[in-house]
């Protein structure tokens, strides 16, 4: 997970905030990714979003719904993780950064 916070540390739409939960990860203002244990990770990618990329998210055992529909949490175990991870930070910057 070290590694996912550095390289979202340089993301320049993304503001950082260090939490007693964990690291969490803004845009304009609302917040997107929290790091939230040594390899899980909540990304707020937005119900429409989801909904679109649900035949996908739904056949990958790292990802799975979180109570708010927004929001799915995941697991980065390995690499294919970490770009998993990436990708889907991007959906969530682009659905909230309008």
């Amino acid at each position: 997970m070290a590694r996912a916070e550095a390289a979202l540390r340089s993301w320049p739409s993304l503001a950082v905030s260090d939490t007693r939960h964990g690291v969490s990860f803004a845009v304009r203002g609302t917040e997107i990714l929290r790091l939230t244990g040594h390899d899980q990770v909540q990304i707020r990618l937005t119900a429409p979003a989801i909904g679109r990329l649900e035949p996908y998210l739904g056949e990958c055992d790292q990802v799975r719904a979180c109570p708010d529909r927004a929001w799915v949490c995941m697991r980065v175990d390995a690499q294919p993780d970490f770009d998993l991870l990436l990708a889907l930070t991007s959906v969530a910057i682009k659905a909230h950064d309008a």
